[in-house]
């Protein structure tokens, strides 16, 4: 009985500390809260999390490593054979083939993990591999583009401020809950294709 007490109440902790950080973002939940809606003490909390950061990274774990899987599963080789020539005529099916391949497994994810899917993308600290991973695959892509020996610094620069905006429009487009499934994949594709053809369209560093 004790035991069986305790799992329900660990469960009861877990809801609702989904629910606040779903209403507050992280950073602005408090386990003061948490345990309000839990129905228990701030202390009984800590007899099972030591913290807001240990509980947080419980609740997305699973799906933060199934989002590392993902990403490291995706990437785009050299586009073009020639470096200082690039042209996105020439071979566009391997970029779109990623970008088809990462929106419908968002969409899976965002299918299968529900509030532990939006809780990790709304928390920046928790889903720095997304912008890492971003930020990586947008460099590659603008040093197949560009001749940049002596320009990495500015690469790094731009592909940091583009990761960081995709991140947001993810962001975004995943908090329209009201939109079906197909709907949402259509989006994340038109999303996804613009900005990457808006990056590698940019002759601002030829």
């Amino acid at each position: 009985m004790a035991q069986k007490l305790k799992e329900e109440t660990r469960k009861a902790i877990i809801e609702a500390a989904k629910e606040e950080f779903l209403e507050k973002g992280f950073e602005d939940a408090s386990m003061r809260n948490i345990a309000a809606k839990a129905n228990i003490t701030v202390g009984n909390i800590y007899r099972y999390f030591q913290n807001k950061e240990e509980l947080n990274a419980f609740i997305v774990a699973e799906t933060s490593d199934d989002i590392s899987r993902l990403l490291n599963s995706l990437k785009v080789e050299r586009l073009s054979k020639e470096p200082r020539v690039f042209e996105m005529k020439s071979d566009p099916l391997q970029l779109e083939k990623m970008v088809n391949d990462l929106s419908f497994s968002l969409c899976r994810l965002y299918q299968e993990k529900g509030t532990s899917f939006n809780i990790l993308l709304r928390d920046e600290n928790s889903c720095k591999t997304f912008k890492e991973w971003f930020k990586k695959t947008i460099g590659d892509l603008m040093r197949q583009s560009y001749s940049l020996s002596d320009r990495k610094r500015q690469v790094d620069i731009l592909s940091d401020a583009y990761s960081s905006a995709v991140y947001e429009g993810l962001c975004r487009i995943f908090a329209n809950d009201d939109l079906d499934i197909r709907d949402l994949l259509m989006l994340l594709r038109a999303y996804l294709n613009s900005f990457f053809r808006m990056v590698l369209d940019d002759n601002s560093l030829r």
